[in-house]
């Protein structure tokens, strides 16, 4: 699924939202459902890294590693606990926005993370930047 508030899907920078679950005791981890993921493209996730940025540093939910800072080249591992912070802030905020068109692109955002939050993990942001 792509969330487009502003940009287009012909942009080549974008983060991709997977949600996972662990399958078994030896930390497999696999994607419940492979086709239900989340793109959203530069121009859009700017309006959403003020409120990922400010879960870091954390502890990565696989290794127990500290990941200090959102690497929008990579993959961030944030567990479904972050998120509920990530989420309850945005919540926090969205009352201010006057923009309807933004409002309604950080309730679809709020709609599909809590969606996976009731059966995922984690769910791990890939950056191509």
């Amino acid at each position: 699924m792509e969330l487009i508030c502003y940009g287009n899907s012909k942009e080549k920078i974008r983060l991709d939202f997977l949600p996972y679950k662990n399958t078994g005791d030896n930390k497999q981890w696999d994607k419940w459902h492979p086709d239900d993921y989340l793109r959203i493209y530069a121009s859009d996730y700017v309006k959403l890294l003020p409120y990922i940025e400010k879960i870091f540093p954390l502890v990565d939910p696989v290794n127990g590693e500290i990941q200090d800072y959102f690497d929008e080249c990579y993959d961030n591992w944030i567990s479904v606990n972050d998120w509920r912070e990530i989420v309850a802030s945005i919540k926090k905020d969205i009352t201010n926005i006057e923009n309807g068109v933004e409002i309604l692109f950080f309730n679809k955002f709020i709609s599909w993370i809590e969606k996976q939050m009731t059966w995922a993990d984690i769910i791990v942001v890939e950056g191509n930047l």
